[in-house]
């Protein structure tokens, strides 16, 4: 019986050696890392990227209202945004399991999600003006409009003061 444990053993780490010799098999035990070690903090890592994409997604909205779509340099933003939330995040997960814990990487997920929310809020805010929702936010968000136009504040405040474009909405 311990003969066949044996070779059932061995056959797996020659089958984990011969795996690990292709660059599919690498990105697989990374792909298995990452679930794991991510495992009981799924939700808040989800949330993340669901925000992050939607800031993208209202971004896209904005680009293509400018005209002037820029998609591979929002892609770029986009990633290196996942690549920073996503070392926060690891780092917090880790404390977090030091302490049998998931108190720190739900804070830290929490200011992630605020903080894109914000950012989707100046986009949604150049897009729907005269959004009661949006248009109570405007004088916190004229400074994140400006940036994602690339023109004054004084400008954002004339553009949003402005009569005429989109119907009224109450939200």
């Amino acid at each position: 019986m311990m003969e066949v444990i044996g070779n059932i053993l061995w056959h797996a780490i020659l089958k984990l050696e011969s795996a690990l010799t292709t660059i599919g098999g690498w990105c697989a035990l990374l792909g298995l890392f990452v679930l794991d070690y991510f495992g009981g903090h799924s939700f808040v890592v989800l949330l993340v990227v669901a925000v992050t994409l939607l800031d993208a997604v209202w971004g896209i909205a904005v680009s293509v209202k400018q005209g002037k779509f820029t998609l591979s340099e929002l892609a770029r933003l986009t990633i290196a945004k996942l690549a920073v939330y996503g070392c926060a995040l690891f780092v917090f997960v880790g404390l977090d399991k030091i302490t049998d814990t998931t108190f720190s990487a739900s804070i830290i997920g929490a200011a992630i999600v605020l903080v894109e929310f914000w950012s989707s809020c100046a986009s949604m805010l150049i897009l729907y003006p005269r959004f009661l929702f949006l248009r109570l936010m405007k004088k916190a968000l004229t400074g994140e409009i400006a940036s994602k136009l690339q023109i004054s504040e004084d400008e954002v405040d004339k553009i949003l003061n402005e009569e005429g474009g989109e119907d009224e909405s109450t939200d």
